[in-house]
């Protein structure tokens, strides 16, 4: 058994990781709040401009076509946008991540497909080096507010290839968020753009008259489509992330504190003991004596 120095050498150490752990607690769900209210603010944006999108289709004479709609019925050759974590100490955040990037290439190892990919934060990058795994193009220098990333560059990092008709279909790996402690890890196609935007529903703007023409409206529409969905999903994961992270110091100072209990009764019943055999050896010399 450890003496009693090096158990107060330890619980010292313990308390001093347990204030790191409580503090980056406290840090992470202040900048969880601000992720969710950004999370919030986007979906009721992306909701509103996929609602307008369908009233825009529903005044329309013709159905629509735009690039961005433009489907194969084989495709050869896929972009996949992966969104994942800049730091680490959250929990298995980066790691579920890493999960879905190994799944969606299972799923397609035996079919005639390539695939390429193009990676959002400093984890996802790091974990295709480690691999020597081959990717288009990284953003890793990233700020803490996904609110300040460049979505258009990051958008534009599959929607020229896509357009040019490089690349098939884009699909965009990422964690959704749904709250504090529920996140799930996500893939989902991004290019073509969903047919269900295109519903033709008899709504409000059905009677409107549009200068310019509903085709035009609609063609300037679907590459904000495009953005707004790409940033929804790095505000999700954005969120997510800090929500995993304020998770886990949550845990690491809960466990602190237990260890650190155990630690203090280990150190109390060795002061007692050490305590006990003292007055034993004085009592013993003390009868020798006499």
């Amino acid at each position: 058994m450890a003496g009693l120095k090096e158990i107060r050498i330890r619980l010292q150490s313990v308390k001093n990781t347990k204030k790191i752990t409580y503090a980056m607690k406290l840090v992470s769900a202040a900048k969880l709040r601000k992720a969710q209210e950004s999370v919030a603010r986007s979906r009721e944006y992306t909701n509103a401009l996929n609602s307008l999108l369908r009233e825009v289709v529903a005044a329309s004479e013709s159905e629509q076509t735009h690039p961005l709609l433009r489907t194969k019925e084989e495709p050869k050759k896929i972009r996949v946008l992966v969104l994942g974590g800049s730091r680490g100490l959250c929990g298995g955040y980066n790691s579920n991540v890493n999960k879905q990037i190994e799944a969606f290439i299972r799923a397609r190892q035996n079919g005639p497909v390539s695939i390429d990919w193009v990676l959002v934060g400093k984890k996802p990058a790091e974990y295709f080096r480690r691999l020597n795994r081959p990717y288009v193009k990284s953003f890793e220098n990233l700020t803490e507010d996904a609110n300040n990333w460049d979505i258009e560059s990051i958008t534009r990092a599959v929607e020229h290839d896509f357009l040019t008709e490089a690349i098939d279909e884009v699909y965009m790996i990422f964690t959704r968020f749904k709250s504090a402690i529920s996140m799930q890890p996500t893939c989902e196609k991004l290019l073509p753009l969903e047919s269900d935007l295109l519903q033709n529903k008899p709504l409000s703007l059905s009677k409107v008259i549009f200068e310019p023409s509903p085709a035009a409206v609609f063609s300037a529409m679907l590459p904000r489509v495009l953005r707004a969905k790409v940033r929804q999903a790095a505000l999700d994961a954005k969120a997510s992330e800090q929500g995993s992270r304020m998770t886990a110091m949550d845990s690491a100072t809960k466990n602190a504190g237990e260890l650190i209990h155990k630690l203090e009764l280990t150190l109390n019943k060795l002061r007692q003991t050490s305590i006990t055999s003292q007055l034993l050896d004085i009592i013993g010399g003390a009868e020798a004596v006499q």
